[in-house]
Protein backbone atom coordinates (compact mmCIF):
# COMPACT_ATOMS: atom_id res chain seq x y z
CA UNK A 1 0.00 0.00 0.00
CA UNK A 2 2.73 2.50 1.13
CA UNK A 3 4.90 1.73 -2.42
CA UNK A 4 1.33 3.27 -3.87
CA UNK A 5 0.92 6.63 -2.10
CA UNK A 6 4.76 6.88 -0.42
CA UNK A 7 3.14 8.49 2.47
CA UNK A 8 5.88 9.02 5.31
CA UNK A 9 3.62 11.05 7.12
CA UNK A 10 0.17 10.03 8.33
CA UNK A 11 -2.24 12.38 6.49
CA UNK A 12 -4.54 13.20 10.23
CA UNK A 13 -2.18 13.69 12.75
CA UNK A 14 1.12 14.41 10.61
CA UNK A 15 3.39 12.00 12.68
CA UNK A 16 5.97 8.84 11.44
CA UNK A 17 4.60 5.48 12.20
CA UNK A 18 2.24 4.67 9.01
CA UNK A 19 2.54 1.01 7.93
CA UNK A 20 0.66 -1.04 5.55
CA UNK A 21 -2.17 -2.68 7.22
CA UNK A 22 -3.10 -4.95 4.36
CA UNK A 23 -2.93 -4.75 0.76
CA UNK A 24 -5.26 -1.68 0.22
CA UNK A 25 -4.60 0.53 3.69
CA UNK A 26 -2.56 1.94 6.22
CA UNK A 27 -2.61 2.40 10.19
CA UNK A 28 -0.95 5.06 11.97
CA UNK A 29 0.26 3.87 15.18
CA UNK A 30 0.60 7.26 16.47
CA UNK A 31 -3.20 8.75 16.05
CA UNK A 32 -4.85 5.10 14.96
CA UNK A 33 -6.15 6.13 11.59
CA UNK A 34 -6.73 3.92 8.93
CA UNK A 35 -6.59 4.94 5.50
CA UNK A 36 -8.12 3.17 2.45
CA UNK A 37 -6.66 3.85 -0.73
CA UNK A 38 -9.62 2.56 -2.57
CA UNK A 39 -9.95 2.13 -6.42
CA UNK A 40 -11.48 5.52 -8.22
CA UNK A 41 -14.14 5.92 -11.03
CA UNK A 42 -13.37 7.40 -14.30
CA UNK A 43 -15.05 7.55 -17.02
CA UNK A 44 -14.36 8.07 -20.83
CA UNK A 45 -16.45 8.77 -24.06
CA UNK A 46 -16.08 7.53 -27.51
CA UNK A 47 -18.01 9.91 -29.44
CA UNK A 48 -18.95 8.92 -33.29
CA UNK A 49 -19.00 10.97 -35.55
CA UNK A 50 -19.54 10.91 -39.59
CA UNK A 51 -15.43 11.77 -39.38
CA UNK A 52 -14.72 9.47 -37.04
CA UNK A 53 -14.13 9.03 -33.35
CA UNK A 54 -13.21 11.85 -31.45
CA UNK A 55 -9.74 11.15 -29.73
CA UNK A 56 -7.76 13.39 -28.53
CA UNK A 57 -4.01 14.41 -27.44
CA UNK A 58 -3.03 14.71 -23.76
CA UNK A 59 -1.55 18.72 -22.66
CA UNK A 60 -0.33 17.44 -18.86
CA UNK A 61 1.02 14.44 -17.61
CA UNK A 62 0.64 11.95 -16.98
CA UNK A 63 1.02 10.90 -20.93
CA UNK A 64 1.70 14.20 -21.88
CA UNK A 65 1.65 14.18 -25.65
CA UNK A 66 -0.45 10.67 -25.97
CA UNK A 67 -3.75 9.59 -27.39
CA UNK A 68 -6.75 9.50 -25.18
CA UNK A 69 -10.11 9.52 -25.28
CA UNK A 70 -12.18 12.29 -23.69
CA UNK A 71 -13.51 11.86 -20.08
CA UNK A 72 -11.85 12.42 -16.59
CA UNK A 73 -12.80 11.35 -13.29
CA UNK A 74 -16.42 11.58 -11.39
CA UNK A 75 -17.08 14.15 -8.79
CA UNK A 76 -18.94 13.64 -5.87
CA UNK A 77 -22.59 12.67 -5.76
CA UNK A 78 -22.33 12.42 -9.83
CA UNK A 79 -23.45 9.71 -11.96
CA UNK A 80 -21.30 8.04 -14.31
CA UNK A 81 -23.42 9.58 -17.20
CA UNK A 82 -23.59 13.02 -15.48
CA UNK A 83 -19.77 12.75 -15.20
CA UNK A 84 -19.19 12.00 -18.68
CA UNK A 85 -21.25 14.73 -19.80
CA UNK A 86 -19.45 17.40 -17.78
CA UNK A 87 -15.94 15.79 -19.01
CA UNK A 88 -16.88 16.09 -22.67
CA UNK A 89 -18.45 19.71 -22.07
CA UNK A 90 -15.45 20.50 -20.18
CA UNK A 91 -12.44 19.78 -22.45
CA UNK A 92 -14.21 19.93 -25.84
CA UNK A 93 -17.29 22.34 -25.45
CA UNK A 94 -19.83 20.00 -26.73
CA UNK A 95 -22.97 18.17 -25.78
CA UNK A 96 -23.58 14.48 -26.05
CA UNK A 97 -26.54 12.01 -26.59
CA UNK A 98 -27.75 9.13 -26.70
CA UNK A 99 -25.41 7.66 -24.49
CA UNK A 100 -24.89 3.89 -24.20
CA UNK A 101 -22.60 1.94 -22.32
CA UNK A 102 -19.71 -0.03 -23.70
CA UNK A 103 -17.97 -1.22 -20.67
CA UNK A 104 -15.80 -0.86 -17.81
CA UNK A 105 -11.68 -1.61 -18.47
CA UNK A 106 -9.64 -1.28 -15.39
CA UNK A 107 -6.30 1.03 -14.98
CA UNK A 108 -3.80 2.83 -13.47
CA UNK A 109 -2.92 6.05 -13.16
CA UNK A 110 0.57 7.37 -11.94
CA UNK A 111 0.14 10.99 -10.92
CA UNK A 112 2.48 13.04 -8.69
CA UNK A 113 4.11 10.15 -7.50
CA UNK A 114 0.68 8.18 -6.20
CA UNK A 115 -0.68 5.61 -7.99
CA UNK A 116 -4.22 5.32 -8.43
CA UNK A 117 -6.19 2.31 -8.94
CA UNK A 118 -9.35 3.35 -11.85
CA UNK A 119 -12.34 1.65 -13.02
CA UNK A 120 -12.48 3.37 -16.56
CA UNK A 121 -16.55 2.99 -17.70
CA UNK A 122 -16.82 3.56 -21.16
CA UNK A 123 -19.69 4.64 -23.02
CA UNK A 124 -20.53 5.32 -26.86
CA UNK A 125 -22.33 8.62 -27.63
CA UNK A 126 -22.69 11.10 -30.64
CA UNK A 127 -22.18 14.75 -30.17
CA UNK A 128 -25.15 16.98 -30.07
CA UNK A 129 -22.98 19.26 -32.44
CA UNK A 130 -19.64 19.93 -33.48
CA UNK A 131 -20.23 23.66 -34.61
CA UNK A 132 -19.18 24.76 -31.00
CA UNK A 133 -15.86 22.15 -30.68
CA UNK A 134 -13.25 24.34 -28.38
CA UNK A 135 -10.35 22.52 -26.53
CA UNK A 136 -9.95 23.64 -22.67
CA UNK A 137 -5.66 23.66 -21.76
CA UNK A 138 -6.08 19.49 -20.82
CA UNK A 139 -6.19 19.37 -24.32
CA UNK A 140 -3.58 19.63 -26.71
CA UNK A 141 -4.99 18.89 -30.39
CA UNK A 142 -8.31 17.09 -31.17
CA UNK A 143 -8.17 13.94 -34.07
CA UNK A 144 -10.62 11.89 -35.63
CA UNK A 145 -10.15 8.13 -36.29
CA UNK A 146 -12.46 5.23 -38.08
CA UNK A 147 -11.69 2.11 -36.33
CA UNK A 148 -9.68 0.48 -38.55
CA UNK A 149 -7.16 3.34 -38.67
CA UNK A 150 -6.64 3.79 -34.78
CA UNK A 151 -2.90 4.27 -34.09
CA UNK A 152 -2.79 1.98 -30.67
CA UNK A 153 0.96 3.25 -30.41
CA UNK A 154 0.02 6.21 -29.67
CA UNK A 155 -2.29 5.81 -27.16
CA UNK A 156 -1.70 6.49 -23.62
CA UNK A 157 -3.56 4.55 -20.95
CA UNK A 158 -3.94 0.76 -21.15
CA UNK A 159 -7.29 0.90 -20.30
CA UNK A 160 -8.51 3.14 -23.45
CA UNK A 161 -6.30 0.71 -25.30
CA UNK A 162 -8.70 -2.12 -24.28
CA UNK A 163 -11.58 -0.11 -25.11
CA UNK A 164 -10.36 0.74 -28.33
CA UNK A 165 -9.38 -2.76 -29.21
CA UNK A 166 -13.09 -4.02 -28.11
CA UNK A 167 -14.86 -1.36 -30.11
CA UNK A 168 -12.63 -1.68 -33.52
CA UNK A 169 -13.21 -5.30 -33.42
CA UNK A 170 -16.94 -4.47 -33.23
CA UNK A 171 -16.99 -2.27 -35.73
CA UNK A 172 -14.88 -3.90 -38.40
CA UNK A 173 -16.48 -7.26 -38.32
Amino acid sequence: MIQHTHFKFCPKCGRRGISAADAKSMHCKSCGYVYFHNCTAAVAGIVETSKGIILTVRNANPKKGKTDLPGGFTEYNESMEEALGREIKEELNIGISRMKYFGSFPNVYRYENVTYFTIDTVFICKPESLSTLRMNGEIAAVMYAKPEAIDFSRIGFPSTKRALRKYRALKIR
